[in-house]
């Protein structure tokens, strides 16, 4: 098989999850519209992935079988969130000719590509349901590898008990690596001795304005009226009632658009509504529109930070500083840490005290400046 021209990109663009798509839609745009470099999103979705963002996914015990009786009861919704998803990759992503599930079938496809990048999102955290070496680019032989922006999540892979040296193996193939936060340099450096960039989320790329000649996200608000939008992947009951609380105070409905979650969490008892259209577009449509944007998410706050927005990002035990520094590590670059609050905090001040982001534009171009530079790296090599 010989080479296409094209460069190869191994990321979660099949996670039903609107960060890792708007992510991976943004590398892609970046590298085509600004470098002129032919991309090709490698369709490979592995089967934990597959089961966890199916509408109803397969039981392995006894508790996740009492998971898909409860999803069952909201079978519409399911399917509806899944279509949703599976819409936006056909719409928006150049993907290969067919999928693929196991790593060994991307064997034959190191011939295929002139190079392949991995990243960004959370794609080398090995405990994820969905991690795959093939993330590392294990099945490439001998054509150029890269990494951008790639982030551990709060795993260190070097510091596994048992035998990590694979992940180094790994690691000392790609002709450049650069990382999305502190803890991916730092884990790096100790491991390999290599100093590596902090690059941005690919969604921070691009503005606005840009993004939404990209997406489609519609001519008006999803929903109308005022209201609160808490975006996260899951939702626990302390966040739940804290919302509540919210709601009663500001007379404004929660809407929520994980329908998985949704249903999951019974979140109806505490007055959170679910938003009834999904995907990447509904997403950015809502966090636009929002009066109050409330997030739990790394890409929540990209994206709360890209439309300005007057938003909050809830710290809680399983987002402390120490354990997974993604987002207090995105807030303090550009400034924001003062929206990196634990709900004890933020029940005792005014949500609608407006976010300063008078310094953002000297604080965002620098960063952007490197990512550009970086990414000017990976095509020069090729040239």
């Amino acid at each position: 098989m010989t080479s296409n021209g094209k460069i190869g990109m191994m990321t979660f663009h099949a996670s039903h999850n609107n960060g890792s798509m708007l992510q991976a839609l943004a590398l892609q745009h970046v590298l085509e519209d600004r470098f002129h470099q032919q991309t090709e999103l490698i369709d490979f979705s592995n089967r934990g992935q597959r089961n966890m963002y199916a509408p109803i996914p397969k039981p392995k015990n006894w508790k996740q079988a009492i998971k898909s009786f409860i999803w069952a009861t909201n079978m519409k919704g399911m399917k509806r969130q899944y279509k949703a998803y599976e819409d936006f990759q056909k719409k928006y992503f150049h993907l290969s000719d067919r999928s693929y599930s196991d790593s060994s079938e991307l064997v034959p496809l190191s011939d295929k590509y002139k190079a392949f990048i991995t990243g960004s999102d959370q794609v080398w955290n090995i405990k994820c349901i969905d991690a795959d070496d093939a993330y590392y680019l294990s099945f490439v032989k001998d054509r150029p590898r890269f990494a951008y922006a790639v982030s551990f999540g709060a795993n260190n892979p070097f510091d596994l008990e048992g035998d990590s040296t694979c992940y180094e193996d790994y690691f000392a193939k790609f002709d450049k690596v650069s990382v999305r936060e502190k803890n991916a340099q730092k884990w790096i450096k100790a491991a390999t001795g290599v100093e590596v960039p902090i690059c941005l989320d690919p969604t921070m790329l691009i503005d606005v304005d840009e993004w939404e000649n990209l997406v489609d996200i519609g001519n008006g608000p999803v929903i109308s009226g005022d209201y609160i939008f808490y975006y996260c992947f899951s939702i626990t009951e302390e966040v739940q009632k804290f919302l509540r609380s919210v709601s009663k105070k500001t007379g404004m409905p929660v809407y929520f658009m994980e329908a998985k979650e949704w249903t999951l969490k019974m979140c109806w008892r505490n007055g959170i509504r679910l938003i009834k259209s999904y995907g990447p577009d509904v997403y950015m449509n809502m966090v636009k529109h929002a009066k109050l944007f409330i997030t739990s998410s790394f890409h929540g706050t990209a994206f709360g930070t890209l439309y300005r927005k007057n938003f909050w990002y809830i710290r809680s035990k399983h987002s402390e500083t120490s354990l997974d520094d993604r987002a207090s590590s995105f807030l303090t670059q550009l400034g924001l840490m003062s929206r990196y609050r634990t709900i004890s905090e933020l029940s005792k001040i005014d949500l609608f005290a407006p976010a300063d982001y008078s310094t953002l534009p000297e604080k965002l171009e620098p960063l952007r400046k490197l990512s550009f530079d970086y990414l000017q790296s990976v095509v020069d090599s090729l040239e």
